[in-house]
């Protein structure tokens, strides 16, 4: 038997090549606990092959196995199954491991490379046509990871728009939980990711696995409780019938699975894989935001938005971005997208203007768009319908009111390259809240699929404008919460979590994108009360303090405020600028708490010295004793100066200094007691106690 092994960042990952299996993982998990490891017993019986195939990282289906296997192909025309065998198993390096295998009769191979990176695992399969016919490839495997014994439990994301960020945890008992998307791009059901757990498993305890598929098209992540008891999670790009047929000498590469570890809980997950987001993604300032689509919709000219800018930067905005409708003939969602030149009623000398004043009132200025998109009644769509997926039907389906244009055409790409590089030309845009506001759907022209194509479209167009413009910020937006991934996440340096502005709703959809997205990169913003989706009033104070950990920003017309409003929300935009240096770079965790209306978060700094506990309550207790907030986690042996941040203008209340201990076990009276009420916390680490 062959043993290999890649270790890193505090990560090992053993691989076995036992006959008759193939490659089997036999250890996945911190440095030091792999002396433990054991070959696996698989247990014959009499209705089982003669050989055991058992769980394998290249499992092939068609030896007897009864999970999905890596690759399912064939070579055409005359439809021979590709079946792969072992071919070898080889280390590229101290933290990178290949695994091969191979078809000698359809002249096909595969190889799975493991790489642990910045503290995960990355894993990726290529498949070759070494032969000289065309091989259909139907579906291949990103990576299939045999599960440890303990992963009982699984834990995946749905939702819908704007109801973004609901989770189920399920027992793995037997047969396959799956998180699926199968509309061409990453859904509002969250991103290509599962949590597989131990029973016991909580943010602060117990062994836990994450899954991500880094790209932004249709995808499977499940995981299958296989009949003899072992345990599967297979993540892999979703194809289109006929889409991947690979002619000689071609390849395919599939999209990234990244994987993390934990022996300490939910926490350990979050912080593994935002210390690997943050590698991936550039460091930027974070400027507050003010985003004019709850202001002024489709309602605004070229003075009105200059006086927008100026209510803006009173409260301390930093950045104003001009949301839809400021192209030609843009007034509702029913037209012009596709004719990307501002509109001439609004603004007779071009964006220039508004973009000074923006830049004279001590803004940078930012500009949604919707590359990938057109509108029936648009100029570019009369003059190139072939440019459209869906082409030829002239009665494709809409999704408001557009058409998706086919980026997998480099006449289309080049077409949008030039055109958004003439509005960049124009100088003085630092930010594009780049919104793709509908599933692809038919995803084809003149019949052939093209999904995978599209989302590799955007990738390339995303990829060449920030060449063209290297200082070009980039905001993922898809409707709100729509393509938030891993494999977007490189291009861009910021995520609209969600059109829901509504406080509540958005405690839950920040806390359950904060599990793999690092708190800087979600877009949170204050929106107006009553807030436009559900109906519901809160206080600016809560509205703010939800805000306050992510990239803050302001989704509201400030000519609605009452001056009592104005204030708290300047007052909270201090606060946010005072603590966002360290906060950007921290940890986030959530509190376990034994009353369910509430919500206590802490944001640390990298260093430990710093953070912030927020206290939210979103209803009554149950009972009127209000009980004290264990604070969980802190240093051991540290000594921490608690003060309440003020949000009247005032100083903050000092409350004391406390031992590390003394909080974990008798805690603090934090509840702010009454429904939609908050309350902040700043502990400054003093000194370390010496025993």
């Amino acid at each position: 038997m062959d043993s290999r092994s890649i270790s890193g960042d505090g990560l090992t990952c053993i691989v076995d090549r036992v006959t008759g299996s193939g490659f089997r993982l036999s250890f996945l998990g911190p440095v030091g606990a792999e002396d433990g490891v054991r070959p696996v017993r698989s247990e014959k019986l009499p209705a089982s092959p003669d050989v055991v195939p058992g769980v394998s990282l290249m499992a092939q289906r068609g030896s007897g196995y009864a999970g999905v296997g890596l690759l399912d192909a064939v070579c055409l025309p005359d439809g021979l199954a590709v079946r792969l065998r072992p071919s070898g198993m080889r280390n590229i390096s101290d933290t990178i491991l290949l695994l091969e295998s191979a078809d000698p009769d359809c002249d096909v191979r595969a190889q799975t490379y493991l790489e642990i990176l910045g503290g995960v695992l990355v894993v990726e399969t290529r498949v070759f046509n070494d032969g000289s016919n065309i091989v259909d490839v139907q579906r291949c495997a990103a990576g299939l990871l045999p599960l440890d014994d303990w992963s009982s439990d699984a834990i995946t994301s749905y939702g819908a728009w704007a109801r973004e960020g609901h989770s189920s945890r399920v027992p793995i008992d037997a047969g396959r939980v799956q998180s699926v998307s199968r509309l061409g791009r990453t859904g509002f059901d969250g991103s290509p990711s599962m949590l597989v757990c131990e029973c016991s498993a909580s943010p602060g305890h117990g062994r836990a696995t994450a899954a991500h598929l880094a790209w932004s098209g249709s995808h499977s992540i499940s995981v299958e409780r296989l009949p003899d008891g072992s345990t599967e999670l297979c993540a892999e790009a979703l194809y289109e019938p006929g889409e991947i047929r690979l002619a000689p000498g071609e390849h395919v590469v599939t999209p990234k699975l990244i994987v993390a570890v934990s022996e300490n809980g939910f926490d350990e997950l979050s912080d593994r894989l935002h210390a690997f987001a943050r590698s991936q993604s550039r460091v930027v300032p974070r400027p507050v935001h003010f985003n004019t689509w709850e202001a002024r919709y489709f309602d605004f000219d070229e003075a009105s938005l200059s006086e927008l800018a100026s209510q803006a930067a009173a409260l301390g905005a930093e950045r104003f971005v001009l949301d839809d409708g400021w192209f030609t003939g843009r007034r509702d969602d029913t037209s012009s997208l596709g004719d990307w030149e501002p509109d001439a009623d609004r603004f007779p000398q071009g964006l220039g203007p508004l973009i000074h004043n923006v830049h004279s009132l001590g803004m940078t200025f930012g500009l949604w768009v919707e590359p990938e998109m057109v509108s029936r009644k648009s100029a570019l769509y009369r003059a190139h319908p072939e440019w459209v997926l869906g082409y030829p039907d002239c009665e494709a389906p809409t999704g408001r009111n557009q058409l998706v244009l086919d980026l997998s055409n480099p006449e289309v790409r080049d077409y949008l390259f030039k055109t958004f590089s003439k509005c960049l030309d124009v100088g003085g845009i630092e930010y594009l809240k780049w919104d793709c506001n509908r599933e692809l759907y038919p995803a084809a022209i003149n019949g052939r699929g093209r999904a995978t194509a599209q989302t590799l479209g955007v990738y390339a167009l995303m990829d060449r404008l920030q060449a063209r413009f290297p200082e070009l910020e980039i905001e993922s937006c898809a409707s709100g919460g729509g393509r938030i991934d891993f494999g977007i996440l490189p291009r861009v340096t910021r995520f609209w979590a969600s059109d829901a502005t509504d406080a509540l709703d958005r405690i839950r959809i920040n806390q359950d994108l904060s599990r793999y997205i690092p708190v800087e990169m979600i877009g949170s913003h204050v929106g107006p009360s009553p807030n436009h989706i559900t109906g519901r009033t809160f206080s600016m104070r809560f509205r703010a303090l939800v805000s306050l950990f992510g990239h803050f920003g302001l989704e509201l017309d400030p000519s609605a405020l009452s001056e009592k409003d104005k204030t708290a929300l300047v007052v909270a935009i201090k606060v946010h600028k005072r603590f966002r240096g360290w906060m950007h770079s921290g940890r986030i965790r959530i509190l376990p708490v034994n009353d369910k209306h509430l919500n206590v978060t802490i944001v640390e700094s990298k260093d430990a010295e710093h953070i912030l506990v927020r206290v939210l309550r979103t209803g009554m207790s149950a009972r009127p004793l209000h009980a004290r907030i264990a604070l969980l986690g802190l240093e051991s042996k540290c000594v921490y100066a608690v003060s309440e941040v003020a949000f009247d203008g005032g100083s903050d209340t000092g409350i004391g200094s406390f031992s590390a201990e003394s909080l974990a076990w008798s805690g603090l009276d934090m509840d702010p007691r009454k429904p939609n009420q908050g309350r902040l916390f700043y502990l400054n680490r003093l000194e370390v106690l010496r025993s």
